[in-house]
């Protein structure tokens, strides 16, 4: 049997747009949050379309988060001239997926 390996870079590339998703999906759901008041921005439809796949959304921000916070961890000393940038954005997609489970919650139970 033959082991297939992945090209390193390859997964670098993977886990960079995965992080770069998670940031930009963060930056949506905090402008749709600042921008409430304004009626039919952009925030607000993106935010919409995805609270119809909320579920697959859901899943692929907790399996990239995990997957980007392993990754930190195991190979720190590999990440030298971006580092700072990088653990940055990774506990703002932690802290994300975090505050959106929290207010998700709340907002599907009835406490409103």
């Amino acid at each position: 049997m033959s082991q297939q390996s992945t090209d390193p870079q390859i997964e670098q590339k993977m886990l960079d747009f995965s992080l770069i998703l998670l940031v930009a999906y963060n930056m949506v759901f905090l402008l749709d949050i600042l921008l409430s008041a304004v009626p039919g921005n952009f925030a607000a439809k993106a935010m919409d379309f995805i609270d119809t796949r909320r579920g697959w959304i859901t899943l692929f921000e907790v399996l990239a988060a995990v997957s980007l916070f392993a990754d930190l961890v195991v190979r720190f000393d590999y990440y030298g001239k971006g580092r700072n940038l990088r653990v940055f954005a990774i506990a703002i997609a932690g802290a994300g997926l975090v505050f959106k489970a929290f207010t998700f919650y709340l907002n599907s139970s009835y406490l409103e």
